[in-house]
């Protein structure tokens, strides 16, 4: 005969799979829409760079994570590469080795890491909260959030993606065993660090994992009898977080030290100030909580202290663990400018649903315990009263409750549908220059020989970094020994100038070559650059504006 205690686990088991079920369905229903977009412009230059880098660098680089990779750039001269995020190389050169330039195939593969961290998000909020209703009001408020639809939409913020997979991964594995009352052993950690440093590959979001798991552990400490006791609980607790820590300060310094770090970029060096900091967080929250510019700082810090009372106040770990949440984890992000939004937001999304799942939760619970509402009858006759008294009296709380947070449930999917319809216009268009100029190159059905020189004249202003282009046809050609310029970026030596191979015109629907091996058709002494151009011309109508940047 079956064990009750097995039966009743069984029966638990069930039931979050089902959860989990419904939610993965829920985020496809908006997901598999993706599957037609095809790549962002600057999605070129990412995985041009994790192409250049090659499959030995980049998983030494995954390795060495605390070392800034530099890529020779021999195509590229004055163009330094980094390869700063490598976890990304992973994604991307299975995926270019066996499709190449099919976006098809990396839009699944994306989608497929978003919903796989829903069973991750669903388990860590089951083990948290210990509440099935909570973990699923939270996941599907997380799961799909229409102000963080490039999640999806824009395979660029595939760095957010895998992050977000491998932070929550570390975490619930860490929690998984620490709910169990029982401490890390020397393999258990080592495998924690391995996904935090997985995370930390993908995107720098991830440094404020150890600090998350730190005050998990201060809100789940004992009281100590003295200060023997009190190491005891650092050993075997909090060594885990500190000694994540330590990597941390090492990746840190690795990263921001040396003249190709991204703290040496403008757009990514950190602005330290306290208008930063409130700014920045006031913005985030009102994308989040679909508040818009209405959260101002002031709002800001008074929703933080709420959030921070209303934890402590009800003493309930969880909710206090995701006040620190809220404050800690877009530090990485407030003190950058311009601000950034919409998918970086992805970890700091999770601790605002599970405080908004926590609230409905307590509030619906609150509610089921009221005479008012479960029980009694209400209504303006007697007879109807009876009727409704007589159904109230039948519903236990707990089935009210469920009733209740299936009916938030379907509230909150009707207003995501709603704002998603209002905004995935823009997104479904995401990626269509891109998919023309890789249309263009094909056209070409060129295949220049071993180690060609191409020069690449722009007719048009295609993207807003011209080396986009220079990565569209680096990998359309597949081949490290071809010598790419791009007119008006490259700074060609006169000696290249001369011996230039091909000449290819470059516009957003169509590509032409002007003159295959150029030199080779050319008597006499190697012609000026100027001339090439002027011969160009005889060959093809190059625009105005394409041959006034050359001439610069």
């Amino acid at each position: 005969m079956e064990n009750p205690n097995t039966r009743q686990a069984n029966r638990r088991t069930l039931f979050d799979t089902i959860c989990v079920a419904v939610l993965i369905a829920y985020f496809l229903h908006f997901a598999l829409p993706a599957l037609r977009v095809g790549f962002r412009e600057d999605e070129m230059m990412n995985m041009g760079i994790c192409w250049r880098a090659g499959a030995l660098k980049s998983l030494l680089a995954n390795i060495v994570f605390w070392k800034l990779f530099h890529i020779p750039g021999d195509a590229l001269y004055d163009l330094p590469l980094y390869l700063y995020r490598p976890g990304g190389a992973l994604y991307y050169l299975p995926l270019y080795h066996f499709f190449e330039l099919d976006p098809f195939p990396y839009r699944v593969v994306q989608i497929s890491i978003l919903a796989a961290s829903i069973p991750l998000a669903y388990y860590l909020s089951r083990r948290l909260a210990c509440s099935r209703s909570i973990a699923f009001l939270a996941v599907l408020a997380l799961c799909y959030h229409p102000q963080l639809g490039s999640l999806v939409f824009v395979g660029a913020f595939i760095y957010d993606v895998l992050c977000g997979f491998f932070y929550f991964a570390a975490l619930a594995y860490y929690i998984h065993f620490r709910e169990k009352e029982a401490s890390l052993r020397p393999l258990q950690l080592l495998g924690f660090l391995a996904l935090y440093i997985c995370a930390l590959n993908c995107k720098e979001m991830a440094v404020t994992l150890p600090v998350i798991v730190l005050v998990y552990e201060f809100l789940n400490s004992p009281s100590w009898r003295d200060w023997k006791a009190f190491l005891r609980w650092i050993r075997s607790y909090v060594a885990p977080s500190l000694i994540a820590g330590l990597l941390t300060v090492f990746y840190i310094y690795g990263k921001t030290h040396g003249s190709g770090s991204l703290a040496s970029l403008d757009p990514y060096r950190p602005k330290y100030s306290w208008h930063n900091f409130t700014a920045s967080n006031a913005k985030f929250v009102g994308e989040l909580l679909f508040a818009g510019h209405t959260i101002t700082p002031i709002t800001l810090l008074v929703l933080w202290a709420v959030v921070f009372i209303y934890a402590f106040m009800r003493r309930d770990r969880t909710l206090q663990l995701m006040a620190f949440w809220i404050v800690i984890v877009p530090l990485p992000l407030a003190f950058i400018v311009p601000l950034r939004g919409d998918a970086p937001l992805y970890l700091l999304l999770f601790g605002w649903a599970m405080i908004f799942a926590k609230v409905a939760f307590d509030l619906i619970t609150l509610i089921s315990k009221s005479s008012i509402f479960v029980g009694k009858a209400v209504g303006a006759g007697a007879a109807t009263g009876a009727i409704i008294g007589g159904r109230a009296g039948r519903m236990s709380p707990r089935v009210f409750r469920v009733i209740a947070t299936l009916g938030v449930a379907s509230a909150l999917a009707m207003f995501t549908q709603w704002e998603n319809q209002r905004l995935k216009v823009p997104l479904l268009s995401v990626g269509a220059k891109t998919s023309h100029v890789i249309q263009a190159f094909r056209s070409l059905d060129l295949h220049p020989p071993h180690g060609s020189s191409i020069l690449l004249l722009l007719k048009e202003n295609l993207f807003q970094n011209k080396w986009n282009v220079f990565f569209i046809a680096s990998l359309v050609w597949n081949d490290h020994s071809l010598r790419i310029w791009v007119e008006s970026a490259s700074e060609l030596t006169p000696q290249q100038q001369a011996n230039v191979d091909y000449i290819i015109s470059v516009s957003e629907f169509h590509a032409d070559v002007i003159r295959p091996k150029f030199q080779s058709r050319t008597n006499g002494p190697p012609l000026g650059f100027e001339k090439l151009i002027d011969l160009a011309r005889e060959q093809f109508t190059v625009s105005p504006s394409c041959c006034a940047a050359i001439n610069e």
